[in-house]
């Protein structure tokens, strides 16, 4: 039994079993498709939750870390994420829609024996992309009141989830949070397709998602709009400078988009370490006043920093400084490595503020070097942002650099390659998982080119 923060006090989440968990006294049946699943369900008798363990257990740690009070949820299906919601958050009103007309009877007989029924309210036959309902139903449930959390698991789809999120996210008060769950779905099943046909039998996306998709929803990917393009858009819009935009953070099967300019974590090292000490940090570039002070709140014990110049000598004795004397703005990478040896650090920080090539060049030496349970900082990252064009419509997609789309895509193809991309003002933290960078030159590059043009750059 796991008890996690931010829970209800009687809403103990208990594994029953790898697919099953009780939640406030409700059952739970997780029913996976795919691979490890057929969707059939385990059986009656459970809500049926259609997520894998793994986004189960990752659902729980995001929905019990955000305070909620008034909630909106998008895609109801078989009511078990709904009835998960409500039991372990207990808000105040949560707002479910839902496309399918029919009542869901599994949420309904829920909402009635579990006593939901004044603050849980599904809606059904409702378009996240008719804007016009979608409004009347928040104005008529919430009133002036802004919300703390929308939960987008409806369509999966750029255009209407693109559609519910202008609705939803200024309704959002500062520091509230709009999720977008299976952002990457296209790029995570193609992964399972070439491992599961191997590198030479480069499979047919759009034929093998024509096998589970009407033609009406396949028409957005043969136009290769992509539902991470959003992602992309969103990202774009915060280094243009949209206020109302604050941390973006990409994780395998949610990205979060955080309302207003306050980060959730603080900034820099702070956010990248909220709950432990980076006792050995690599620092690429000077470190100024401002960054050193944060290093020095942090008890950092060894210090290795990469400049042209040795630093400024420090009044804390307690951290122990060793200079590599290149210059990290015109040294080849390599050069960088092998000084560097086969060290790794806790905290990696690229604080030169490179241009988009050289980003990535650093980045590829750099990443390698962050221990497991890690973090890699590049400060400056919207400067990696190409200039909106001024003659041609602007594709967010082709403005963002190689850098950003290989880290992105090694969060979306839920292979481990990276584990959290987090954008704040001025820094971008990530946790590599594996150590290689990207996806260049692989075979999922490759079909991203061929069907999508994912990566293809102007």
């Amino acid at each position: 039994m796991s008890k996690l923060e931010g829970l209800a006090s009687d809403a103990a989440v208990v594994w029953t079993a790898d697919d099953k968990l009780t939640v406030g006294g409700s059952d739970f049946a997780v029913v996976e498709f795919g691979p490890a699943g057929d969707g059939s369900g385990p059986g009656p008798g459970s809500l049926h939750i259609y997520k894998s363990r793994d986004q189960v257990e990752a659902y729980l740690e995001l929905v019990t870390a955000v305070p909620a009070s008034r909630v909106v949820e998008l895609g109801i299906k078989a009511g078990g994420s709904t009835a998960l919601l409500a039991e372990l958050v207990r808000p105040s009103k949560l707002v479910a829609v839902d496309l399918e007309p029919r009542p869901v009877d599994a949420l309904e007989s829920f909402l009635a024996t579990r006593g939901f029924r004044d603050s849980v309210r599904p809606y059904y036959g409702v378009d996240q992309a008719d804007r016009h309902r979608l409004t009347a139903i928040v104005e008529e449930e919430f009133g002036p009141d802004p919300l703390d959390l929308v939960i987008d698991d409806a369509s999966h789809l750029r255009g209407p989830t693109r559609a519910s999120f202008d609705v939803l996210f200024p309704r959002l008060h500062e520091g509230g949070l709009f999720v977008i769950e299976d952002w990457s779905w296209e790029h995570a099943i193609a992964t399972k397709l070439v491992r599961a046909l191997g590198p030479q039998r480069p499979p047919d996306l759009l034929q093998t998602f024509g096998t589970f998709m009407s033609p009406e929803a396949l028409a957005p990917l043969r136009s290769g709009e992509l539902l991470s393009d959003l992602v992309s858009e969103l990202v774009v819009a915060k280094a243009d400078g949209d206020a109302t935009i604050g941390d973006v953070t990409v994780r395998p099967f949610f990205t979060e988009i955080r309302r207003g300019s306050q980060p959730a974590a603080g900034t820099g090292v702070a956010a990248a370490f909220p709950d432990a000490v980076p006792e050995h940090v690599l620092h690429v570039g000077p470190v100024d006043d401002d960054l050193g002070r944060q290093l020095a709140r942090t008890g950092v014990r060894r210090l290795v920093v990469v400049s042209g110049e040795p630093p400024a000598a420090r009044d804390d004795p307690a951290v122990a400084t060793t200079h590599v004397g290149l210059d990290p703005s015109s040294a080849p990478p390599p050069e960088i490595a092998r000084q560097l040896g086969a060290t790794v650090f806790d905290l990696v920080i690229d604080g030169t503020r490179p241009d988009a090539a050289r980003g990535r060049e650093l980045a590829s030496v750099l990443l390698p070097r962050v221990a497991p349970g890690g973090s890699y900082l590049l400060r400056g990252w919207p400067h990696l942002i190409a200039p909106r064009p001024a003659a041609e419509r602007d594709v967010p997609r082709r403005r963002m650099p190689r850098l950003l789309l290989e880290l992105i895509l090694g969060v979306g193809e839920w292979d481990g390659t990276v584990e959290e991309l987090r954008l704040g003002g001025e820094w971008l933290t990530v946790r590599p998982g594996a150590p290689e960078l990207g996806v260049e030159g692989s075979d999922l590059s490759r079909l991203y080119h061929d069907h999508f043009d994912s990566l293809a750059r102007p």
